[in-house]
């Protein structure tokens, strides 16, 4: 779904996570870069999590040390696939 300005909200299910759970999507440029910045920060992969890698992205679920989630998000550019 996606707002007046342009904000997308996201509803998934998602079977490795038992239960519902707010989220905020991180769209970014580079995605090791930001993946290292959050680790560094405490942030961990989501229990029974992985880098997930398709054809158009490269994305994973992680946990701030508060418990916050966050969908790290890189979208491939055409000129990259």
């Amino acid at each position: 779904m996606k707002d007046a300005n342009g904000y997308h909200i996201d509803i998934a299910q998602v079977d490795v996570i038992p239960q519902d759970l707010t989220a905020i999507r991180i769209n970014v440029r580079d995605f090791d870069e930001a993946y290292e910045l959050l680790t560094a920060h405490g942030f961990t992969i989501v229990q029974g999590g992985k880098i997930t890698e398709t054809e158009s992205s490269k994305s994973v679920m992680m946990t701030a040390p508060s418990g916050f989630a966050v969908d790290l998000t890189y979208h491939y550019r055409k000129e990259e696939q």
